[in-house]
C-alpha cells in the first residue's frame, strides 16, 4: 500500500457524519488521511459532537473551517468530499477538479442540470476520478441481482418506497436562518431537495439502472399537497408515479409516498426478465421460473419454480463505497468502482425530467432531448437568486 489518501470532507450533515465514519475507519487501516473538514456551521465542527456518530472520533490536529475558500487555500488534499444540499453548490466541484483533485459528490450532485453537467465536463477533461453516492449499489442483493440479470433480456422492473413526511431524520443544516424549515429537516422541502423522486428516488432509479442499463424517457404525474396540509415547510407532494423506458426496450415503474400523520413505511421491489421475476423476500432472494421440459405435462407447483439464491453477507454500504473510490483514486483505475460521476449522470438527468414531465402534464420526455433541447433549457438553470 502506498502513501495515504489525503481526503478533506465538506459538510457533516447526516451523510457527511457517516462518510466521515467510513473514512475514519479507513484512516485506520492507513488507507486515508482525513486531512481538513469544513461546515457552514461551527456547531457541526465540534469535537464532542462529531464523536456522537463516530465512535472513538479525535479531532487532533485536523484543521475544521466554515468558508470552503479557507479550506481549499490552506490545507492540501487530494481527494474532497463535498457532501452538502444538493441546491448550495457554488463551483467547488468544478474549481477542485480543475486542480487535480479527485472527488466524491453526494447525491443528488446537484437540482440543477445544467451545473451537474458542468461538473461533468469539468471531471473528464481534468481526468480524475470522480463518483457519486450510490452506495445502494453496495448492497448484497443489488449485486446479486446485478449478476443474475446480466445474461437475461429484461422487461420491467417496479420499486415502491411508501413513506411518510416525518420519517426524515432531522438534518444538521441550520435552515431556519437560509429561509427553509425550523426544524432544520430540509429533506420535506420541495425547493430545498428538488421533491421526493429527486431526493430519495434517485437511488431506487439508479438501482434500475444498475440492473438493466441506462433510462431513454421518462414520464410522471405526482399528487401535490393540499396548501393546508402544508407545515413548516413540508411541501413535498402525497405520492409519486414515475415510468422509465429503458434504451433495451424494458421499462420501470417508480411508485412512492411521502403521507403525514401515517409513521409507517414498506417497500417492495421486483425485477422481470422474459422467462421470470426476481424479489427479496425478507432475506432470501429469490427467483421464479421453470427450468423443466416445455410444455410441462402439468402445470409445476409454486414450490417447483422458486429459487432461493445465495445471498452474499450483509455490508457497510457507506464503507464499501468509500473503499472503492480510494482504490479507484490509489490505482488510477475507475472501475474498482460500481458507478462514475460520468456514469451517474443517467439517473440524475431521470429524476430531475421526472419533475419536468409531472410540470409538463405528464408528457413523456426523451432524456437525449432534455439534456441538450432548448425546450428544456429553463428547467436545467438554477434559477435568478438561487
Amino acid at each position: 500500500m502506498g502513501d495515504p489518501l489525503k481526503v478533506a470532507v465538506v459538510g457533516l450533515g447526516q451523510r457527511g457524519l457517516q462518510h466521515l465514519k467510513a473514512l475514519w475507519q479507513l484512516q485506520s487501516e492507513g488507507a486515508v488521511a482525513i486531512v481538513a473538514l469544513g461546515d457552514a456551521f461551527e456547531g457541526n465542527l465540534i469535537e464532542e459532537k462529531i464523536a456522537k456518530y463516530v465512535p472513538g472520533f479525535v479531532l487532533g490536529d485536523i484543521p475544521t473551517f466554515t468558508q470552503f475558500d479557507d479550506l481549499y487555500e490552506q490545507t492540501n488534499f487530494d481527494a474532497l468530499h463535498m457532501v452538502i444540499p444538493p441546491g448550495f453548490h457554488k463551483g467547488e466541484i468544478v474549481r477542485a477538479v480543475g486542480d487535480g483533485v479527485h472527488v466524491f459528490a453526494e447525491k443528488p450532485m446537484s437540482l440543477f442540470l445544467d451545473e451537474a453537467i458542468e461538473m461533468d465536463e469539468a471531471i473528464r477533461k481534468a481526468g480524475v476520478i470522480a463518483t457519486a453516492g450510490f452506495q445502494r449499489r453496495y448492497e448484497p442483493f443489488s449485486g446479486l441481482a446485478h449478476a443474475f440479470l446480466a445474461d437475461k433480456r429484461p422487461v420491467m422492473t417496479t420499486m415502491v418506497s411508501e413513506g411518510f413526511l416525518e420519517q426524515h431524520s432531522v438534518k444538521h443544516t441550520q435552515t431556519a436562518v437560509q429561509g427553509g424549515p425550523k426544524d432544520k429537516v430540509w429533506a420535506k422541502n420541495a425547493a430545498w431537495s428538488g421533491m421526493t423522486v429527486v431526493e430519495a428516488g434517485i437511488h431506487q432509479t439508479d438501482l434500475m439502472r444498475y440492473w438493466f442499463g441506462d433510462i431513454k424517457w421518462v414520464q410522471s404525474a405526482y399528487v401535490p399537497r393540499d396548501a393546508a396540509d402544508v407545515e413548516d415547510g413540508g411541501d413535498n407532494p402525497y405520492a409519486y408515479t414515475v415510468t422509465y423506458g429503458f434504451e433495451n426496450g424494458a421499462v420501470g415503474n417508480l411508485l412512492m409516498s411521502r403521507l403525514r400523520k401515517v409513521y409507517h413505511a414498506g417497500g417492495y421491489l421486483i425485477a422481470m426478465w422474459d422467462h421470470g421475476h426476481l424479489v427479496q423476500e425478507g432475506k432470501d432472494a429469490v427467483a421464479y421460473y421453470y427450468d423443466g421440459p416445455y410444455p410441462p405435462e402439468e402445470k409445476p407447483s409454486g414450490e417447483a419454480v422458486r429459487h432461493v439464491l445465495d445471498m452474499p453477507a450483509p455490508c457497510d454500504t457507506t464503507y464499501e463505497i468509500n473503499k472503492a473510490f480510494v482504490a479507484a483514486v490509489q490505482s488510477g483505475d475507475e472501475s474498482k468502482m460500481l458507478n462514475t460521476f460520468a456514469s451517474s449522470m443517467n439517473s440524475l438527468a431521470a429524476v430531475l425530467a421526472a419533475n419536468v414531465s409531472h410540470e409538463r402534464n405528464g408528457e413523456r420526455i426523451d432524456l437525449d432531448a432534455f439534456l441538450t433541447s432548448d425546450t428544456y433549457a429553463q428547467y436545467r438553470q438554477r434559477p435568478e437568486g438561487m
